[in-house]
């Protein structure tokens, strides 16, 4: 009878270690009570842990939690203090992202298309995105209601000792490339060859009337380019760097080296590209040289490299502030709630 017993208890054990497992898995990791009781289950944080790892984070399984408890306690505060976010708002923000990644790819994007490229960026399906806006959108406006007045008082603008020794540990980053600045007479490629050949054969002779004295660069703009934009200011197209991947998609790489090495005051021969045919004059053109600190960052722009450092800085500042002030409320928010972490 003893042997019997002893047998009973060590399966009675076995069993009860099992349920125990199981109750373990599902169990809350921690509560969170600030207006409500809110559990944060083991699941939740195994699951945020393996998308942090997946996005090559270091972050042990106790810093998840303390995140998810954080954001908890913060969501509560804001839905006691009156902050709403209406399902426009998230729309508007939505289409603002939409509209923003249309104009740096140059086309209009498809709901799926989009969905596409938010998975790609995010790793999150479109709700799952939406309901992400959501919660920045929330973030975002009750920060401000709780410390926007601090922080609107505070000055970011960095010491001209500081902007100075920015620049001297990262002097090299402010390279010009090699650049040019443009007009062309240009004839657009067609698709049909036997056009497409008479314009290449009419450009060449224009390019030789232009070289002989015969016409001249701006009459030639005017009464031959297909390019109206830039027709009324006499073939103008801006500046060309060498750098320039989209012009090199745009209009191939054999081009867009030819036009770099002209000289100032240069007019060339008719040039192919992958758009059409050229004849191309140059009224500028820049070697590419380190920046000193108080040129301009571009031909196009008078910002200068102190400028642009000041304000790089200056927004440093101003995102270690903002950050400091959302800490310091969630540290006001964890003192007023009740949290249990098991």
């Amino acid at each position: 009878m003893k042997k019997k017993f002893l047998i009973f208890v060590f399966v009675l054990a076995l069993a009860l270690s099992d349920v125990f497992a199981v109750q373990l898995v599902g169990s809350p990791a921690a509560t969170v009570n600030l207006i409500r009781n809110k559990a944060i289950s083991n699941t939740e944080v195994d699951e945020a842990l393996k998308q942090y790892q997946d996005a090559g984070l270091s972050i042990d399984r106790a810093q998840v939690l303390d995140v998810l408890i954080n954001d908890e306690v913060f969501l509560q505060g804001a839905e006691r203090d009156g902050i709403v976010i209406t399902d426009s708002q998230v729309d508007a923000a939505v289409k603002q992202t939409r509209a923003s990644i249309e104009q740096q790819i140059g086309q209009s994007l498809s709901d799926e298309q989009f969905g596409q490229i938010i998975l790609q960026q995010t790793g999150m399906d479109l709700d799952a995105y939406r309901q992400a806006l959501k919660e920045q959108l929330i973030v975002n406006q009750y920060l401000m209601l709780k410390k926007g007045a601090e922080l609107e008082a505070m000055d970011f603008t960095p010491s001209k000792t500081d902007v100075e020794n920015y620049y001297r540990k990262n002097k090299q980053s402010f390279y010009s490339p090699e650049n040019v600045k443009l007009a062309h007479v240009f004839k657009q490629k067609t698709g049909d060859e036997a056009v497409d050949e008479a314009n290449a054969s009419m450009m060449i002779g224009l390019a030789s009337d232009i070289k002989s004295g015969k016409t001249t660069f701006e009459q030639a703009v005017v009464d031959h380019t297909d390019d109206a934009e830039s027709k009324s200011v006499g073939g103008d197209i801006g500046w060309l760097t060498i750098d320039n991947q989209t012009a090199r998609a745009g209009f191939g790489d054999a081009f867009v080296d030819t036009v770099v090495s002209m000289k100032a005051g240069e007019i060339s021969p008719m040039l192919e590209s992958n758009v059409g045919y050229h004849i191309v004059k140059i009224s500028v053109h820049n070697d590419g040289k380190l920046l000193g600190i108080d040129d301009p960052v571009s031909p196009v722009d008078t910002t200068t490299v102190r400028d642009y450092i000041t304000a790089l800085l200056a927004n440093q500042n101003m995102q270690t502030a903002t950050n400091n002030a959302l800490n310091s409320l969630i540290n006001e928010l964890r003192n007023q709630a009740r949290i249990r972490i098991y």
